[in-house]
């Protein structure tokens, strides 16, 4: 059966509303579940992926990405390093930077290239993509704002690309690539017109 269109999620919904109102539907019966689509591209979760294991793994990979922001904005690394696989790969050649394997490696390398910086880093409109209980995709917006010692500040754009992993029993980041919209070196009088 093709999953169903945008157009006839929102009649489908519609309709069970309808009746809902009009008291053929029991008030205490649970709507139907409706495959989520996600437009054009793949399913939020793939078919082996009860929508409900789905919801949850969705809740708890958000609150992971949330914590890595934080961590990094607050130099919290023992938080940074709790997010992360053992073996994560982080590919940062898009900002020029390396390709880093492994928990340790990846966190020593931010200890020192933002030892000085104030950072401020935001994720937005993820795109998740449930692969199995254990496993899954994920698309990031993101905006960062690096401030240097001496005044200089760069404000970037892009997205994060992302595999996910239970390990231990929670959700980690499995691997990473950042990839640029926009970089723009700012200086200090001219970000957003201050």
């Amino acid at each position: 059966m093709p999953a169903p269109s945008r157009r006839n999620f929102l009649i489908g919904t519609g309709a069970v509303a309808a009746l809902w109102l009009a008291g053929t539907v029991p008030a205490n019966a649970a709507p139907p579940l409706v495959p989520i689509r996600s437009g054009p591209g793949p399913a939020l979760q793939s078919d082996n992926v009860s929508p409900e294991v789905a919801a949850v793994a969705i809740a708890q990979i958000k609150q992971v990405k949330a914590r890595y922001f934080r961590a990094i904005d607050t130099k919290n690394w023992d938080l940074l390093g709790d997010q992360l696989t053992g073996d994560v790969t982080v590919d940062t050649t898009d900002s020029a930077g390396p390709i880093l394997t492994g928990r340790a490696v990846f966190v020593n390398f931010l200890k020192v290239s933002l030892a000085l910086n104030r950072t401020v880093h935001h994720g937005h409109t993820p795109e998740i993509e449930v692969t199995s209980p254990t496993t899954a995709k994920v698309v990031w917006a993101m905006q960062d704002l690096l401030i240097y010692p001496a005044g200089l500040r760069v404000i970037g754009f892009g997205h994060y690309h992302e595999d996910y992993r239970v390990e231990d029993g929670q959700w980690r980041i499995a691997y990473s690539k950042l990839t640029r919209l926009y970089l723009d070196p700012l200086g200090q009088r001219a970000l957003f017109g201050m």
